[in-house]
C-alpha cells in the first residue's frame, strides 16, 4: 500500500482548478426533502479493525457481514463476533449489532472469520458460511441460517466440512491449521465452496503446498471434497496461503482474485489471474490490481455499467502507531471483452456536490474526525465524514493526504450542490470554523438567477454546532447550496456536516451568539465509570453526548434536569445498547437547546 506521506502531492495539480465530480455507485434518491451528507465510501468501526466481509442486497438495502479485531490488540483470535451493518448507498452505514458470536461448540469457540452469505432458493433462507476457529486456531467451515438476515441460527451439523488430514496439510490436533475464508456460489447444478487450504505432499507429515480448495454440496449442509481448484505454481512463496478468494466469470473469461498471506510484510495487495479456463491460470501471469485486500466483487444491477469493487484498506494511526482498517467501496469494469478488470477509485463528495473548485475541497469528504489524528480537538462530525476546508485526508486508498494532515487556514475553494426545489420549512446543518462572514459561509443560491438568497457563517466555533435556516419564504424555488472558503488569514476555515431539509417551522436563525459552558470529569482517565459534571450558561434543555475518536456518537443521555444550569451524570462506558466500549479516547459534549456549549476529552482505560 502506498504510504500516507508518499501521497502528499498526488492531487497538487488540482489546486485552483475547477473539478467536476459526477461519480456515484448509487444515484441520489429522489426525495421531497433533501439531505446532503459527506459520508465517504467506507464501512468502519471505532476502535476496531474491520476484516473479511461480504455484502448482499435484497431489495434496495445493502447488508454487510464481517468480523473485526481490536485496533490495540491486532490479533485474529480477538474476532469473537460476526457483525451486521446496513446501508442504502454504500456510504452511510448503520451497525445493527452482532449477527453471530463464538461458541458454545468447540469448533468456533475461539474466533469467527470471513462470513459469506448466499440465498438458497430451495429452502427460501439465507445461508452464512464462515470460518470457525477453535482454541488451537484450527479452522473449519461452519454454517448458520436466517430467514430475514437479522436473526441467525447455527447449524447443528457444525462444522459442516473439514479437510482430510492425509490429503491436505490440516490436522484437528495441529496448531493453526489453515482452512478458511469460504467463497460460495452456485454453478447451476450444485453449491461450490472455495477455501484457503494446503495440499500435503511427500507423504505424512510431508510438506505443504498452498491451494484453493473446492468442496461441493447439494444443500449447503452436506459438503463433499471436490479436490484442488488451484495449486500454487509460482517460483517462490509456494507455502503462502491464498486468502479471501473471489472467483467469477465475465464474458467467458475466468477470473480469480486473491491475497497471498505473507507475515513478513505489512501490505497484502489484491492479486488477479485470468484465463479462458481455470486450468490456464498460472502465478507467472499474476498481476496486482489494487493495494487493498480481501476483495468483494458484486454485480447488483445487471444493466449497471460497473460493478461494486470492495476491499479492506488500512492506514497508520499516528497517535499510537497501530493500523486502523475499514472496508472501502469503489467500482470495477471488465474491459477487453471481459478479460481485464479496471478499478475506478471514487473522487470527491459524489453526485450531490458536482462542482468543486480550489484546494480547500481536495479532501472532500474528509475521512473521520481528522484533527484527532494530530492530537488537536475534534470537530465532532456525524458519522464518518464531513466537509472541512482545512483538512487533507480523504481516507485509506483515496490517494489524498494522510491521517492528521491539514491544508491549513490558507486553503481556499468552494463546493456547489446539485439543484433542488425547496419543499421544507427549515434546513438544519452543522457548522464550525472562523468568524469571517464575507469569506467563510454556506449560501443558498437561486439556480436561475444566481442570487444569494441567504447564508450562514460560523462564529469561531471549534466544534460543529447545529444551525437552522428558515426556508418558508423560498418554498418552490429551485436552489443550490454553496460552501465557500475564500479566507486566507488565521482561522480562515469552515467545516460543514449533517445538512437536512425539514418540515419543522422555526424562527429564522442567522448568527446565533456563541455561548459557553463547562464539562468536568472525575476521575479521568477512568475505568468503568466516570462522573461528568456540566455547567450551562443558562437554563434550558440539556443533553450530554459521548463520541468516539471516529466522530460516531456512542451514547446520549435523556433530557437532563438542571439546577441553575448545573447537572451531573455518571457514564458507565457503555453504548446505547448497553455494550461495554473498548479503552480509548472519547469526547463528551454538552448540548443546550440542541446547541453544543461545552466539551471535554475522556480517557477510558482497562
Amino acid at each position: 500500500m502506498i504510504s500516507g506521506r508518499d501521497r502528499r502531492s498526488l492531487r497538487a495539480t488540482l489546486i485552483g482548478v475547477a473539478v467536476v465530480v459526477l461519480w456515484g455507485l448509487v444515484p441520489a434518491p429522489a426525495t421531497a426533502l433533501v439531505e446532503f451528507d459527506f459520508e465517504p465510501p467506507y464501512l468502519a468501526m471505532p476502535q476496531r479493525q474491520v476484516w473479511d466481509f461480504c455484502v448482499v442486497r435484497p431489495d434496495s438495502v445493502y447488508h454487510a457481514f464481517y468480523h473485526t479485531i481490536r485496533q490495540d490488540i491486532q490479533h485474529p483470535a480477538q474476532a469473537d463476533t460476526i457483525w451486521h451493518a446496513v446501508s442504502e448507498d454504500l456510504h452511510d452505514w448503520e451497525v445493527l449489532g452482532a449477527a453471530l458470536t463464538v461458541g458454545p461448540e468447540p469448533c468456533d469457540a475461539n474466533a469467527m472469520w470471513a462470513p459469506d452469505v448466499v440465498f438458497d432458493d430451495v429452502s427460501g433462507r439465507w445461508a452464512m458460511l464462515y470460518t470457525g476457529v477453535d482454541s488451537r486456531m484450527i479452522q473449519r467451515a461452519c454454517l448458520a441460517w436466517s430467514d430475514d438476515l437479522a436473526t441467525w441460527t447455527k447449524s447443528p451439523l457444525n462444522p459442516v466440512f473439514e479437510p482430510d488430514s492425509l490429503t491436505y496439510h490440516w490436522s484437528p490436533t495441529q496448531n493453526w491449521s489453515s482452512f478458511r475464508d469460504p467463497f460460495v456460489y452456485h454453478d447451476g447444478a450444485q453449491w461450490i465452496m472455495l477455501t484457503t487450504a494446503g495440499l500435503r505432499l511427500g507423504g505424512y507429515p510431508g510438506y505443504r503446498r498452498a491451494i484453493v480448495h473446492r468442496a461441493v454440496s447439494p444443500d449447503l449442509e452436506s459438503w463433499q471434497d471436490g479436490g484442488v481448484f488451484f495449486e500454487h505454481d509460482g517460483a517462490t512463496g509456494l507455502n503462502q496461503d491464498f486468502e479471501s478468494v473471489q472467483y467469477l466469470v465475465r464474458q467467458g473469461w475466468h477470473h480469480l482474485f486473491f491475497v497471498e498471506q505473507d507475515l513478513s510484510i505489512s501490505n497484502h495487495p489484491t492479486s488477479h489471474m485470468v484465463a479462458s479456463d481455470p486450468s490456464g491460470w498460472t502465478m507467472a501471469e499474476r498481476s496486482y490490481v489494487d493495494a487493498g485486500w480481501a476483495p468483494e466483487i458484486k454485480r447488483f444491477d445487471a444493466d449497471a455499467p460497473a460493478e461494486v469493487f470492495a476491499r479492506l484498506t488500512k492506514d497508520l494511526d499516528p497517535r499510537d502507531a497501530t493500523w486502523f482498517v475499514a472496508a472501502r467501496f469503489d467500482s470495477v469494469r471488465f474491459l477487453d471483452g471481459g478479460q481485464r478488470p479496471e478499478i475506478s477509485v471514487s473522487e470527491g463528495p459524489g453526485a450531490d456536490w458536482p462542482v468543486r473548485t480550489g484546494s480547500a475541497g481536495l479532501a472532500a469528504p474528509t475521512y473521520s474526525d481528522n484533527p484527532l489524528y494530530r492530537l488537536d480537538p475534534g470537530l465532532g462530525p456525524e458519522g464518518n465524514g464531513l466537509f472541512a476546508s482545512a483538512e487533507f485526508y480523504g481516507g485509506p486508498l483515496s490517494g489524498i493526504g494522510w491521517p492528521g494532515a491539514a491544508r491549513g487556514d490558507t486553503a481556499t475553494g468552494r463546493l456547489e450542490s446539485r439543484p433542488f426545489t425547496v419543499t421544507g420549512s427549515s434546513m438544519r446543518l452543522l457548522l464550525a470554523g472562523g468568524h469571517f462572514p464575507e469569506t467563510c459561509y454556506v449560501a443558498l443560491v437561486d439556480t436561475a438567477t444566481a442570487e444569494t438568497l441567504t447564508r450562514l457563517h460560523p462564529a469561531d466555533d471549534v466544534v460543529l454546532r447545529e444551525r437552522i435556516w428558515d426556508l418558508r419564504k423560498f418554498t418552490g424555488r429551485t436552489v443550490r447550496l454553496v460552501i465557500v472558503d475564500a479566507e486566507t488569514g488565521p482561522g480562515g476555515w469552515i467545516a460543514v456536516d449533517g445538512i437536512r431539509e425539514r418540515m419543522d417551522a422555526v424562527s429564522p436563525v442567522s448568527e446565533a451568539p456563541v455561548i459557553t459552558g463547562e464539562v468536568r470529569t472525575f476521575p479521568n482517565p477512568f475505568n468503568g465509570a466516570v462522573e461528568i459534571s456540566c455547567t450551562a450558561p443558562r437554563e434550558g434543555r440539556l443533553r450530554l453526548e459521548i463520541f468516539d475518536v471516529r466522530g460516531r456518537r456512542v451514547w446520549r443521555s435523556d433530557v437532563l434536569s438542571s439546577t441553575n444550569g448545573q447537572v451531573s451524570v455518571t457514564w458507565h462506558s457503555r453504548d446505547l445498547s448497553g455494550r461495554a466500549l473498548p479503552s480509548g479516547t472519547y469526547l463528551a459534549r454538552l448540548l443546550l437547546d440542541g446547541i453544543p456549549v461545552a466539551r471535554a476529552r475522556l480517557s477510558l482505560i482497562e
